[in-house]
């Protein structure tokens, strides 16, 4: 079977820029949708959690691409020391998850006058800690990572499942559990999401397989499945756009034009992740990563850097970015009648401040390791 054939893959692989670049557009996207201050010419891009698929599904599609691209190729040789690798990232996000969680309510509690206390958990003590120790409540801007702790902590075993030859098993038992389990209340959203992960960890470690067979073909061949590709996703793009975006705005006095916008929407459900959108998902995934690979470099020297470091420096950027945003929630509410321009330079002005601050510690964790490094090869007399 060809994935017994792949399945023998370089211990040590090259860092891919495209994916880089690719996650730091889901991120600046994730930002755009999350922050108060829209419509602004962001919304446009990202869709603000309108579309039929979003930068939250590919966010997740990376992540998982990475755990196989770059644990797969390791994990037979040294088992223990990937899982307790991959265990203890998972433990990070875990701490991450509860204490914004807990972070966020004690500061919401203090500012009882704000629209973000009304959303408070209103149960018991008991059952607020429960589900945020579980992973199962999160509140604030830091959703993301509730789900991304758990996918990690099953991630090793697929991992190591699918460098035995078996993706098959990772593949068919995240299909079942999205089949019967994505619409029971008590497993969501793990249910739903993780199909997203888990077939980004076959993916990711079948990439390299995938992109040779692929310059395999003849050059012909290989023009005619990139525009095919571009142009169906540009063309669902496009349509998703007009039904989803213009028709809401331009025609809401227009009832036939509402009943097919709702209509549509319906099955293209996010929290479930309706079939629908998966298969819009992965059109426009492969659509994004294509054009991405096939032009990083100059989309890297367009983008001056700032996309690669929004995706190298991404759990700091989002957790950072959950910070900034509860600050907004909280003291700076954007006014009645606020324009696209105004909401635009806000926007671009909170970017823009996440991005410093993920390049200036990219840099001092740069220059730890490094100290570190030299440290740990001088020879003390």
């Amino acid at each position: 079977m060809f994935w017994r054939k792949w399945g023998k893959a370089k211990v040590n692989r090259e860092r891919i820029l495209a994916l880089d670049l690719l996650r730091g557009t889901f991120l600046v996207e994730i930002i755009a949708a999350h922050i108060a201050w829209h419509p602004s010419i962001y919304t446009f891009i990202s869709g603000g959690n309108q579309l039929p698929a979003s930068a939250a599904e590919g966010f997740f599609a990376i992540s998982g691409i990475l755990v196989g691209y770059l644990y797969g190729p390791r994990v037979l040789k040294d088992t223990k020391k990937v899982f307790i690798k991959i265990w203890k990232r998972a433990g990070l996000l875990w701490f991450l998850a509860t204490f914004f969680t807990i972070f966020y309510t004690a500061w919401a509690v203090s500012t009882p006058d704000s629209q973000t206390y009304l959303t408070i958990y209103d149960r018991e003590a008991w059952r607020f800690l429960l589900n945020t120790f579980t992973l199962r409540y999160s509140f604030g801007w830091a959703e993301f990572l509730n789900r991304y702790a758990m996918f990690m902590l099953f991630a090793p075993f697929a991992v190591w499942l699918i460098a035995k030859g078996r993706a098959w098993i990772v593949a068919l038992g995240s299909f079942l559990i999205w089949f019967f389990l994505r619409e029971t209340a008590f497993f969501l959203p793990f249910s739903a999401w993780q199909i997203v992960f888990f077939f980004g960890i076959i993916l990711g470690f079948y990439l390299p397989h995938i992109e040779a067979l692929f310059k395999s073909l003849s050059k012909d061949r290989q023009r005619v499945v990139f525009r095919g590709v571009l142009m169906s996703g540009l063309a669902t793009y496009i349509f998703s756009v007009t039904l989803f975006l213009i028709i809401p705005m331009v025609l809401s006095w227009y009832a036939p034009a509402m009943q097919l916008h709702d209509q549509a929407i319906s099955y293209f459900d996010k929290t479930h992740l309706a079939p629908a959108r998966i298969a819009v998902g992965i059109l426009w995934f492969v659509t994004l990563y294509m054009l991405f690979r096939y032009y990083e470099q100059a989309i890297s020297k367009k983008t001056y850097g700032v996309l690669e470091v929004f995706g190298r420096q991404s759990l700091f950027v989002y957790s950072f970015h959950a910070v900034v945003l509860f600050i907004i929630d909280l003291y700076f509410i954007p006014p009645a009648g606020t324009t696209i321009v105004r909401n635009t330079i806000v926007t671009t002005a909170v970017l823009g401040i996440i991005y410093v601050a993920a390049y200036y510690r990219g840099h001092v964790t740069d220059y730890g390791k490094k100290l570190l490094r030299n440290r740990s090869t001088t020879q003390i007399p």
